[in-house]
């Protein structure tokens, strides 16, 4: 097995990020414990299915860490350590809260640019947390529109969370996988 995929999940406080995270890593006891603020970061781990690699045969699993980052701005000082390495980013905010919105240009701004990842390798996660069924799309703010973006609610979990992230990492496992081919083309040069 290779290294660890590590992916971070990032947005303002109280958008949901945490119970993303523990759906994604199968922490269902984790799930409806109510709110409780991450304190800096959090790192869970799990294997996943790697997308089919015809140069890799036998490559099937990898480990993915999901870096669950604490939205409050008391830790911004940690962020830049935490993206150090990041191959992807998962947006998360609350669909139902207004200012959220507005404020994804500066979370954008903060991590994907920052970090110089394309945009196939971010994704927004519009969360809504009332449990109320998911009316419409979200639509982005035109200076971040670029990015994909997905309704998601715990309650349609694997409908909405778990495709959303499995098209999302097979973006991130095919960047990885055209990186490993041009570092090992890069040695034999």
């Amino acid at each position: 097995m290779n290294k660890p995929v590590k992916i971070l999940i990032i947005g303002p406080v109280q958008s949901g990020k945490t119970t993303i995270a523990n759906f994604l890593a199968d922490r269902g006891d984790q799930l409806n414990t109510g709110y409780r603020p991450t304190a800096g970061v959090r790192i869970l781990e799990f294997e996943k299915e790697a997308p089919k690699n015809p140069k890799r045969p036998g490559q099937d699993k990898v480990i993915v860490e999901l870096w669950d980052l604490s939205g409050d701005t008391k830790y911004d000082t940690c962020w830049p350590a935490a993206l150090q390495s990041a191959q992807g980013i998962i947006l998360v905010y609350n669909a139902e809260n207004p200012k959220h919105e507005s404020d994804l240009e500066g979370w954008v701004n903060q991590f994907p640019k920052k970090a110089g990842l394309q945009a196939n390798l971010c994704v927004v996660f519009a969360h809504h947390l009332t449990g109320k069924p998911i009316k419409g799309t979200s639509k982005l703010p035109k200076n971040v529109e670029k990015l994909s973006v997905h309704d998601t609610s715990i309650e349609e979990g694997m409908q909405t969370i778990g495709s959303a992230f499995d098209k999302f990492f097979n973006n991130v496992m095919l960047a990885n996988f055209a990186q490993q081919d041009k570092e090992e083309n890069n040695l034999m040069v």
